[in-house]
């Protein structure tokens, strides 16, 4: 079995460009706007679906396909007592009881129970409060222009796929069929069984990005390993596979082009949101009104993959495993240095151990990586006025209407 070697990448500051501002001594954080995946869910396909991938049976879940499992739930509320101490040590506010915090769910039931578990663990004894469309509405913050399912990759370029996704393609092949060679191939063909390698790469990995995702998700779950990779896989075989998650999503997100469908509408607002805390003039509106200092956005893997493609952020770290977990979480800042207000990004990003725990609170379950920003110079921290000319260029002039306007929701 592959061992994973656990590390924490130390992220250093990249030399000062034009337009850089200087950090001082310790950035003061003004507001903060947190895109924040949704928790442990079962696969969005039932194991019927699934069992054509595989020679033995597919794993079953104790909730219906897409939905929160139980574990999922306690894991977020887990995440928002972390959230908690973290909004106090950065000086935030974070008792969403007096409305202090702000968190807009995307439609999807999965979405909206996230957010009741994290505000269960943000503010304990606290009913929850956040916004929302109805489910089954689509949510233009989100969804943007896109249509598809959360987990589409998009369009892949076959030629993007170099030597390290086709070996652990085989991997996967290996782990599904328990056999990888062309006689296993053949036979797995004329058994009726979809298989991954042989044709079209760029299918191949986008399928492959989904069924790893589903392995994964099975090990968050907490299943033993007879059940998330068929007795085949151990916890480094799952941090492995679900690099083929982690590509999927790196090619079919690679240029703003391709991420402003989906990301474009919700990064003009988010920018609308940080600019009018910074005194900024925008053209968008905002999400939050003026004063409110900390708002979460409960999105998907895609929304995190596409505003990494329009600002050009890279956060893959290969020891850390999957670059969108659930409860992984983009984070925008902005800050007051000693030389004028900045952006600030970073990501913090749950370990597969951890999720697997379920414990949020334990020393080393989340890393924190900020993030150079290319757009903006490589620097991290970019001046603002820099960081809504970026973001307008990035996001482009396609901007959804009615994002912020999903009405209150009090379960």
């Amino acid at each position: 079995m592959w061992r994973l070697l656990a590390a924490v990448a130390m992220l250093g500051l990249a030399a000062p460009t034009a337009g850089a501002v200087d950090a001082g001594t310790s950035p003061r954080v003004l507001e903060r706007v947190i895109l924040m995946r949704h928790g442990i869910r079962s696969p969005t396909k039932a194991p019927a679906d699934l069992a054509r991938y595989a020679s033995d049976p597919w794993p079953s879940w104790p909730v219906p396909p897409g939905q929160l499992t139980d574990h999922g739930r306690d894991t977020l509320r887990s995440l928002g007592g972390r959230l908690s101490q973290d909004l106090r040590d950065a000086g935030l506010p974070h008792d969403s009881c007096k409305g202090e915090v702000r968190v807009i769910a995307d439609s999807t039931a999965r979405n909206q129970a996230s957010a009741v578990a994290l505000l269960a663990g943000l503010s304990p004894g606290c009913a929850p409060v956040y916004q929302a469309f109805p489910v089954g509405q689509d949510d233009p913050l989100f969804r943007g222009a896109a249509a598809g399912d959360d987990d589409d990759g998009g369009g892949i370029q076959a030629a993007a796929i170099d030597t390290q996704i086709l070996q652990t393609l085989a991997v996967l092949q290996q782990v599904l069929l328990d056999c990888h060679d062309d006689a296993c191939i053949a036979r797995a063909k004329a058994g009726g069984k979809q298989v991954l390698l042989g044709g079209d790469a760029a299918k191949a990995l986008k399928t492959a990005g989904s069924l790893s995702e589903n392995i994964m998700l099975g090990y968050a779950e907490g299943m033993p390993a007879a059940q998330y990779g068929w007795g085949r896989l151990d916890a480094a075989g799952v941090a492995r596979l679900i690099g083929l998650h982690n590509a999927s999503f790196r090619l079919a997100h690679a240029t703003p082009a391709a991420s402003r469908p989906r990301g474009g509408t919700m990064l003009a607002y988010v920018t609308a949101t940080l600019a009018q805390a910074a005194a900024q003039p925008t053209s968008a509106k905002t999400l939050v009104p003026s004063g409110t200092r900390v708002l979460v956005l409960l999105g998907h893997d895609t929304d995190l993959a596409a505003q990494a493609g329009l600002l050009g952020l890279d956060w893959h770290e290969a020891t850390r495993g999957d670059d969108y977990p659930p409860g992984g979480a983009l984070v925008y800042d902005l800050v007051q240095t000693s030389t004028g207000k900045a952006v600030r990004l970073a990501v913090v990003m749950p370990t597969l151990n951890a999720l697997r725990a379920g414990n949020m609170t334990a020393a080393g379950a989340l890393v924190r990586q900020v993030l150079a920003q290319p757009a903006c110079g490589g620097v991290t921290l970019c001046p603002v006025d820099r960081f809504v000319a970026v973001a307008a260029s990035a996001a482009g002039s396609a901007v959804s209407a009615h994002a912020g306007d999903e009405p209150v929701v009090k379960p």
